[in-house]
């Protein structure tokens, strides 16, 4: 399974765990490369550490900046746990 998030973000797993990953590109057979954020027992988890990873990152230097970015992960959160409860 392979699941992009948005542009910088996929979660992936295997047999055992997800991985929340940013893609780096393809390696010189044309392969995806990803470098790995964390690993995680459950989807959930690793959309938790993917809003706390983001937020983190980002190049945020006010408070407005903070809330802004805050609601847009908020929204993309609520789109894709909204799908994920259809499936259910």
């Amino acid at each position: 399974m392979k699941i992009k998030i948005n542009e910088d973000y996929v979660i992936r797993s295997s047999q055992y765990q997800y991985v929340l990953s940013k893609p780096k590109g393809p390696d010189k057979n044309g392969a995806e490369q990803y470098s790995d954020i964390g690993y995680f027992p459950t989807v959930e988890k690793a959309l938790d550490a993917f809003t706390e990873h983001h937020i983190r990152t980002s190049d945020i230097s006010s408070f407005e900046e903070l809330s802004y970015e805050v609601k847009m992960v908020r929204e993309l959160l609520t789109e894709i746990k909204s799908k994920l409860e259809v499936l259910k």
